[in-house]
């Protein structure tokens, strides 16, 4: 399965308030980065995951700070670029990559970046909580 790459966290979920969009959008986009084969894509792993989350959680716990949070991206490409050279096949990461430095972005532009911030880890805490219910899922 292939993600849609149009398919990306909605901005007023971002800026706004998060509904029941976002949730839909973290369960659909967790399970789907859990799945994965050796022949064509594989699954982001829980220490990928963790590793980016990790980074995410200690930044919650001092504030927003634009310059730190907006080099998540490069830390995420790196990531990407790691798994490229260590796989033949298409890391899901690089879907992560793409929906998360697409989140970031959209909170860095929004007009209240704190609040944006908040919203941002609130949608990926479920992501990565759907994400491990996916993974103890497999057979």
């Amino acid at each position: 399965m292939e993600w849609d790459k149009r398919k990306r966290i909605p901005e007023n979920e971002i800026r706004e308030k998060i509904t029941r969009a976002s949730v839909e959008f973290a369960e659909e986009f967790g399970e789907y980065l859990a799945t994965g084969d050796k022949q064509t894509s594989e699954a982001l792993t829980a220490s990928q995951l963790r590793k980016f989350f990790g980074e995410v959680k200690r930044q919650q716990m001092n504030g927003y700070e634009h310059s730190k949070f907006i080099m998540l991206k490069p830390k995420l490409a790196y990531a990407v670029g790691r798994a490229r050279s260590k796989s033949k096949v298409k890391n899901k990461i690089e879907d992560f990559y793409d929906v998360m430095a697409d989140a970031i972005d959209k909170v860095v532009k929004s007009p209240a970046p704190d609040k944006a911030f908040r919203n941002f880890i609130d949608i990926f805490e479920a992501i990565v909580a759907y994400h491990k219910a996916a993974e103890n899922k497999k057979p």
